[in-house]
This record gives structure tokens, C-alpha cells and sequence, in this order.
């Protein structure tokens, strides 16, 4: 699957700036966003803030990681082709996600770190 979109797979979640830029919105992010958070999503649960780098040393602006299902949500607000790709990106990503082998792997990597943890017990 081509990475349309960066996914942090620890958190689940995708930057509220890039999903921004692939949905080519006409509107300032930063009058963009807010207006996305009155549809019932709540900080601290569905997205939180984070300060982005900026590729030319200026001033870090805000950015924030949003829940895949925010970003499902979001896409589907915007009705554009754009909103349609990427939302059905982010199903397919989800899909593959709950296979059965990517969801024993991620239990085997669980296991693996309980077990170096008890380890790092023991050694003390």
C-alpha cells in the first residue's frame, strides 16, 4: 500500500497539518482546524497538540496528531475527491491493521517487551 499519508502506528494517528495539505484546503490551517474540533471531538481523546518543526529554522508552529477515526471523519465533512482518497486510504490502512497476522504480530511485540522488562527486574 503507498504511503499516502505519515501514520504514527504506535499512536494511530496522523498529523491535522499533513491531512490539511493532501485535502488541499483553501483555508488557513489554523482557521481550518479549530472549526473541524466543533463537530463533537474532544482534546486529549481524538487529537492533542504538538509543536511541528519547520524545514527552514523559523518559529515551530502548532500541529496536531488526530485520531485515524478523527481523520476518517474530517474526510468525509469535506466531500471532495481528495477527502474521499484519503479516507479510503485510511480504511484500507485500518483493514490491514486488523488482520489476523499483523494483530498476532503486534501481541508477540507486546510479549516481548513484558519479557525484557521482567528481565531488567530480575538484573536489578
Amino acid at each position: 500500500m503507498n504511503e499516502l499519508l505519515k501514520v504514527n502506528f504506535d499512536t494511530q494517528t496522523i498529523s491535522a497539518r499533513e491531512l490539511h495539505e493532501k485535502l488541499n484546503i483553501g483555508t488557513r490551517f489554523n482557521d481550518w482546524f479549530p472549526r473541524m474540533t466543533e463537530y463533537g471531538f474532544s482534546e486529549g481523546i481524538d487529537f492533542y497538540s504538538k509543536m511541528s518543526k519547520t524545514e527552514n529554522g523559523g518559529r515551530p508552529s502548532i500541529d496536531y496528531e488526530i485520531s485515524i477515526d478523527m481523520a476518517k471523519q474530517i474526510c468525509m465533512i469535506q466531500r471532495t475527491p481528495e477527502g474521499k482518497q484519503v479516507r479510503q486510504y485510511l480504511i484500507d490502512l485500518e483493514k490491514a491493521w486488523n488482520t489476523p497476522e499483523l494483530v498476532m504480530a503486534r501481541g508477540l511485540q507486546a510479549a516481548q517487551q513484558m519479557i525484557r522488562e521482567l528481565d531488567k527486574r530480575i538484573e536489578e
